[in-house]
């Protein structure tokens, strides 16, 4: 069978300038002329062409195609790996614009007459969370009683009063900024969402996202004032039955391992969300980073530490953090009985 350029085109669907340009690159060459040196085209160039018309369905560029029409199977396995990678991103991204969408569009109907301003806030809030939570967790947040990664009014009261805290030169070891720093920590832990590492996530959040600070008012001075005036409530507690000596290192320890310490509660909160036993070997490597940073708080004074698990054991306000509660400090503790007999075995 041998088919002329137009019969082919009309058959293939394809236009005469596109077969010309297949044979000017090389890609799909007549493999005969007619006397009257028209092109003429076989069954293999037929089925050639099948090929090539198959790959274009994938998005690939003619050199693309040229190769993998050679029959180079491992090149073509390759391209549609990569292809459905791409496709699964698209879609990712396609879910992604629906669910904020959505999300909009119930903000829309429970709020009549929006403010600009306050949207295009919603939509900046929207589009930063989608660089630090997972779908799974933005689905979480959207169907949390706060609806947003953005703070509550109770939450936005507390931001004002810190900035005036600021503006007016106030300490955080001043009575008002601990009083502060304990009604914030509460207030968030009262909002948060049941996602083990939200508030890691929101402190990265604030920490590098400028656009962020602005919209919420929470920048860099502001979270380490806080963070230092949290630091303070506990010394403040530790300081009724500790000597200044064997506190000596705890300000500047918990304030530069602040974030790591975060971190270990949010590894810990997921471990219990996944009811990962406090002695398995997973949470032993969380709870080992919880004991190294626990002995440089306290100069590595065993005696001293032994005072503080027996002040933890009466003074709940020790426990003042982000979501640090009674459920993980009693997991944490029977994992650091257990590694702590495992190191004294070990140095026998």
């Amino acid at each position: 069978m041998l088919l002329k350029i137009g019969e082919l085109a009309k058959r293939t669907g394809l236009t005469v300038r596109i077969l010309h340009h297949y044979d000017k690159i090389g890609l799909l060459r007549p493999s005969e002329r007619s006397e009257s040196d028209y092109r003429l085209y076989n069954r293999d160039d037929i089925t050639r062409l099948h090929r090539i018309q198959a790959l274009r369905r994938l998005n690939l560029s003619l050199a693309e195609i040229a190769t993998l029409v050679e029959q180079d199977q491992v090149g073509l396995e390759n391209v549609v790996s990569e292809q459905l990678a791409m496709l699964e991103q698209q879609i990712a991204s396609s879910i992604a614009l629906r669910d904020q969408l959505q999300h909009l569009q119930e903000l829309l109907h429970a709020n009549q007459e929006p403010q600009l301003d306050y949207w295009l806030g919603v939509m900046e809030m929207m589009s930063i969370a989608d660089k630090y939570f997972t779908r799974e967790d933005l689905h979480k947040l959207r169907h949390h009683k706060n609806g947003s990664v953005s703070p509550d009014l109770r939450m936005q009261e507390l931001i004002k009063e810190a900035k005036k805290m600021l503006q007016a030169g106030i300490r955080p070891d001043d009575a008002k900024a601990k009083d502060l720093a304990v009604r914030w920590v509460t207030t968030m832990n009262e909002t948060m969402p049941s996602i083990p590492r939200y508030l890691t996530i929101i402190t990265k959040m604030h920490r590098n996202e400028p656009s962020l600070q602005t919209l919420t008012g929470v920048d860099n001075e502001l979270m380490d004032f806080i963070t230092q005036a949290s630091i303070e409530v506990r010394y403040s507690i530790y300081r009724k039955y500790l000597s200044e000596h064997e506190l000596r290192c705890f300000r500047s320890s918990m304030l530069k391992h602040s974030l790591e310490w975060d971190l270990i509660f949010s590894e810990v909160r997921e471990l219990i969300q996944a009811g990962i036993p406090a002695t398995s070997t997973q949470t032993l490597t969380v709870l080992r980073k919880w004991r190294g940073l626990f002995l440089d708080a306290w100069g590595g004074d065993m005696a001293t530490i032994a005072k503080v698990r027996e002040i933890h054991a009466k003074e709940s306000g020790v426990l003042l953090g982000g979501s640090i509660t009674q459920e993980l400090m009693t997991y944490a503790r029977q994992g650091l009985v257990y590694l702590e007999a495992e190191i004294r075995q070990q140095s026998n």
